[in-house]
Formats: structure tokens, sequence, C-alpha cells
């Protein structure tokens, strides 16, 4: 069931990967991003249609990264709703089955084995750092994957795996899954640069209200 977060953004719960889907609500449709794990498709399009929308007014899915908990569902949303796929360009061969998913050894395995069922794809749109979206301003915060982003509106930010909330506290991207730490570090040092009233992690619960001063406080320690 999509939970509202504020009045123009809703989350779908992947429970999963304790992941979300999120909704950006406009007065014509509504944006998808992130798709979570196959077979979430139907989940997807009820949701949309919960928010009053047909499944031909989804105006853009938008994926923060290639990783398969985030895009798994893409393709099939796509074939139900004739919208784009948009993600960074850094993250397009990895999409398209052209270079191998990178993990760090310490990966756990299982997860690992469960990109046997990855299906390459060919987005439609690709997306640089500036780049703004139906009104979300595209951040490239690399490290994660070479072409994680994040997207702003000055009061919401969409951090993809860059923040996540764990045990009750924004932490940065999991070393497990990130391929460069030393980026995905400074990745975190910009997104906590900008002031934003509601933050919107890839994986946990969302912080609303005063959610940059929180994060900036929680991750002292990994900055």
């Amino acid at each position: 069931m999509v939970l509202k977060v504020t009045d123009v953004v809703y989350r779908e719960p992947v429970p999963e990967t304790y992941g979300n889907i999120y909704f950006v609500v406009r007065d014509d449709g509504v944006i998808v991003i992130d798709t979570g794990i196959p077979g979430k498709e139907g989940v997807i399009l009820d949701d949309v249609r919960s928010l009053g929308f047909s499944p031909s007014q989804v105006k853009a899915i938008i994926l923060t990264h290639y990783h398969m908990d985030h895009s798994g569902s893409a393709e099939a949303l796509r074939s139900a709703t004739g919208a784009k796929i948009y993600v960074h360009r850094d993250d397009t061969p990895y999409l398209q089955g052209l270079v191998k998913p990178e993990f760090p050894k310490e990966a756990p395995r299982e997860a690992v084995e469960a990109y046997r069922w990855f299906r390459p794809l060919r987005p439609d749109v690709t997306l640089s750092d500036g780049d703004e979206v139906l009104g979300l301003k595209v951040i490239h915060a690399p490290g994660h994957t070479p072409g994680s982003i994040a997207l702003y509106d000055r009061r919401h930010l969409f951090a993809g795996d860059n923040l996540n909330l764990r045990e009750g506290r924004v932490q940065g991207p999991p070393p497990q899954f990130t391929t460069d730490m030393g980026r995905a570090r400074e990745s975190v040092r910009r997104l906590l640069s900008l002031d934003f009233d509601v933050l919107l992690p890839g994986h946990g619960e969302p912080v609303v209200g005063g959610a940059s001063a929180r994060a900036r406080q929680d991750l002292k320690g990994f900055l």
C-alpha cells in the first residue's frame, strides 16, 4: 500500500530489501523514482491508480542507479505505461549489460548470485550532473555505483543509496555494495552541503522535517 510522505511525495516500501519506490505527484501525472526488485510492476501500477492516475500518466521512470533492487521492474513498468526510463550515463553500460555489475569482495554471495536474474535494458534518456527532469535536479553522486544520482527540488532530497536510514540513523551507502567508498564519501559531503527538509533514502524510513541537519549530525563519524 502506497504511503504518504508529504503533500506531493508517496512511497511504496519494498519489504524484501527494506528499500523504497517513490512517487512524485504532479498536476498531470506522476514520476516514479526507482522500481524495486523484479516483479513489482503490478504493485507500482496499483499505486499509480490509487493516486488517481492511469498508467499512461506515468511521466517518467527515474533510476537512482543500476542495481537490481532499484531497476528490477523498470522494463516491465515501461512496457505497461509507455514512460521513458532515465539513468545517469555512467550507469548506462551496466544497465544495458555491456559491463558486468561491480561489487566489493565483501558483498554477500547470495546478493551477487541474484544477478543471474538481471535482465539488461536500454534507457531512453541518459542523465548528467545538473540536468533537470520535471522539476527535479540531477546530482551526480558517484561511489556506490559510477552513475549513482540524487534528485533535489530544494525541499526533498531523493538520495538513492547514497544516504540510507539504518538502525535509527542516517548512514552512507553500505560498504559491501559500494564500489568506491572514497568517492562515495565525497558524494555524501556534497549532498550534505544542500539544505533539504525531507530525506527520501534508498533504504529505510524517510526523514520528514529538518532532515539535512539530522543527516549532518548522524554522519559526522562517516565523513
